[in-house]
């Protein structure tokens, strides 16, 4: 049952389930009963295919069925899903272009702010030279004022990027979800409660 899936694919679900056969088998039971426990073959493997991305799976059960299928739901359907998937492309980026721009916003003022404490310096510096001491000292003033700002601004924007970034990610992971599978401790977490549903 699970040909239909690529190489690397196969070899990561069976190492999972053979480490949940070992984890079982130290907590006491006997082979046979850690086998048993985790079902038939065939439910393991309909188990794994579950767990495939929505995408992914309707390709791998399609492909079971009918490989001839397949090609031709691909070919007849493409007039709908290729304008639905550049659709979907453009949405996202547009997404992820945004969150971006307003973290490139926040630094620019940021940076606007800290630029005010030398040219008010050289402005004052210019008044006081003219004769000119009360312009001088609130252009010295505005320049102190607005580096200050400046300053608060940055930690504003770091704070600000780190959570952007946390956003765009969870973003670009919820986006391409349908068609990439899970890694690391979620897909180890949706496997092994598949797996308890089936023991």
């Amino acid at each position: 049952m699970l040909a239909c899936l690529p190489k690397d694919a196969r070899a990561e679900s069976l190492t999972f389930y053979a480490e949940m056969i070992d984890d079982r088998i130290e907590d006491g039971m006997t082979e046979e009963e850690a086998v048993d426990a985790l079902g038939s073959p065939g439910m393991a493997a309909e188990a794994i295919l579950d767990d495939l991305p929505a995408v992914p799976r309707a390709v791998v059960k399609t492909r079971r069925k009918s490989r001839a299928l397949m090609w031709t739901l691909i070919i007849l359907g493409s007039v709908v899903w290729v304008p639905l998937l550049i659709a979907f492309a453009f949405v996202a980026l547009s997404v992820y272009a945004c969150i971006w721009i307003l973290v490139a916003c926040l630094w620019i003022v940021a940076v606007a702010l800290i630029v005010a404490l030398p040219a008010g310096v050289l402005i004052a510096f210019w008044g006081a030279m003219a004769g000119n001491i009360p312009f001088a000292l609130a252009e010295a003033g505005a320049g102190l004022f607005g580096a200050g700002l400046g300053i608060a601004m940055v930690y504003i924007s770091l704070a600000a990027t780190k959570r952007l970034a946390c956003l765009s990610r969870e973003w670009m992971r919820k986006m391409t979800s349908p068609f990439v599978r899970m890694r690391g401790s979620e897909a180890d977490g949706a496997r092994r409660s598949s797996a308890a549903q089936t023991a």
